[in-house]
């Protein structure tokens, strides 16, 4: 068996990284490759918001979603992770403390994200009920070292699927 690895997708609030993190367990599962998902916003409800979202908050979270992915590869099972990681030294650490680490740039411009706005936060954060929001007056730093970027506001999620699936082929090694 190759060694399990990490996908990480990195994106706006929005943007489609919960539906395409699916799509790729669903895409695996067929595959019959052992996979977890971890979705940031799951694994943050889990925790009971142990967390908050500073840029000091955020950095602990994904620290912990790096060492359970970590721990989850070691123990052979590949590792889906939907979650923001707004800055390029959160992805940078990913990088560097996993060996088998892809990163999926969901691109997404702002003004769709908000038109979307699944959870209401940006319409709060417009409003000034809500701080800390990647976007809005968190900053989303652009991914400089991921190995694919989809754009979710000009594909279909079955166009960034396909894009995906050659990369996730290519690692399997089929």
């Amino acid at each position: 068996m190759k060694q399990a690895f990490t996908v990480w997708l990195t994106g706006l609030s929005g943007a489609g990284k919960s539906t395409l993190g699916q799509a790729i367990v669903n895409f695996l599962k067929e595959r019959q490759q052992p996979v977890q998902l971890l979705d940031g916003d799951i694994v943050r409800n889990e925790i009971g918001h142990l967390f908050g979202y500073s840029k000091e908050e955020r950095m602990k979270m994904s620290k912990v979603i790096r060492f359970t992915s970590k721990m989850l590869n070691q123990n052979g099972t590949i590792v889906v992770v939907a979650a923001i990681a707004p800055y390029q030294e959160m992805r940078e650490a990913n990088r560097k403390e996993m060996p088998d680490y892809l990163e999926i740039f969901v691109n997404c411009p702002l003004a769709e994200c908000i038109k979307r706005d699944t959870k209401g936060m940006y319409k709060k954060a417009i409003q000034g009920e809500m701080k800390n929001v990647v976007g809005i007056d968190d900053v989303y730093e652009i991914p400089q070292s991921h190995d694919l970027e989809v754009n979710t506001s000009l594909e279909t999620i079955d166009q960034s699927m396909e894009k995906i699936a050659v990369l996730l082929e290519a690692r399997l090694g089929s």
